[in-house]
């Protein structure tokens, strides 16, 4: 009943991730199925491939099934992103303050929070068109976008376009709103996997399991994040005494869970999903050359 409890959080966080990157894309209702059929497609190829191919094929795959061209939804990817890691920054930071962490896990906290803090400085300086934000957000979107097949510039103008409009609306709200939903739904899914492992553990205890597997997701890392949550799981819950063999057990069980929830939610749909997938990386090569 516990790993059912997992799998039912972790398909509401799939859904609220899929309405959340509709929000930011700034495209109606009507094309929710879209942004969904994009959104698991990219949880189940990070799965079943390494080095996080799941953003290259959900911003492709949501490019081909809306008829827009790349740099729109790449643009809110992006941001999409973005948002996760401002919600990992403030997690992080909490943790870092109120919990008490050995040398080794304060220092890796500490890069997170130093990585969170650049990473919204730039995102400041870029949104208030600042020469030197502008600059250098321009180099590094350049080299980024090496294998993408668009032109920088156009990317850009589409990113500060993004940014301005959910900067200026009533739509921030929503997105923080979307945010903290999705917060609950991901300590949802730890808790359940502790619990099934009738582990009693403190209410802080999933929140620290989780941020030391979203900040280990964003490394490169074998398909379905193999090595890396477990690490990361066996770092966090050391905190709590927890043997090592028990958090790599619930680290794998996650993985498990989350590859056989994505694909019985892409259902028949997934295989045309990949067709336009392939088709569409393969006009792209096509461009390119």
């Amino acid at each position: 009943m516990p790993v059912a409890m997992c799998a039912g959080a972790l398909s509401i966080g799939i859904v609220l991730r899929g309405v959340r990157w509709r929000v930011i894309a700034g495209f109606p209702r009507e094309q929710q199925r879209n942004f969904f059929r994009a959104t698991n497609l990219g949880v189940l190829t990070n799965q079943l491939f390494p080095g996080r191919g799941g953003e290259f094929v959900r911003v492709i795959t949501l490019a081909r099934l809306s008829h827009s061209s790349l740099p729109g939804p790449l643009a809110s990817a992006l941001i999409d992103r973005l948002v996760d890691v401002s919600v990992l920054l403030a997690c992080a930071s909490m943790l870092y303050w109120i919990f008490p962490v050995g040398g080794l896990l304060g220092t890796w906290l500490a890069v997170v929070l130093g990585i969170g803090c650049l990473i919204t400085l730039l995102v400041v300086l870029y949104s208030r068109s600042s020469g030197f934000g502008e600059a250098l957000i321009s180099r590094l979107a350049a080299r980024w976008l090496q294998r993408w097949p668009l032109r920088p510039e156009v990317f850009l103008a589409e990113l500060r376009g993004e940014f301005r409009r959910l900067l200026g609306s009533w739509l921030s709200i929503e997105l923080v709103v979307l945010a903290a939903l999705i917060l609950c739904a991901d300590y949802g899914v730890i808790a359940a996997l502790i619990h099934a492992f009738d582990l009693s553990l403190p209410v802080e205890a999933p929140l620290v399991l989780w941020v030391f597997l979203a900040a280990g997701s964003a490394l490169p890392s074998a398909p379905g994040y193999v090595g890396v949550y477990q690490v990361a799981a066996v770092w966090a819950l050391s905190l709590f005494f927890v043997s090592a063999p028990t958090a790599i057990a619930i680290a794998t069980v996650l993985q498990i869970t989350t590859l056989a929830v994505a694909l019985v939610m892409a259902g028949p749909g997934v295989a045309v999903a990949f067709k336009r997938f392939l088709l569409g990386r393969s006009r792209s090569n096509d461009m390119v050359g």
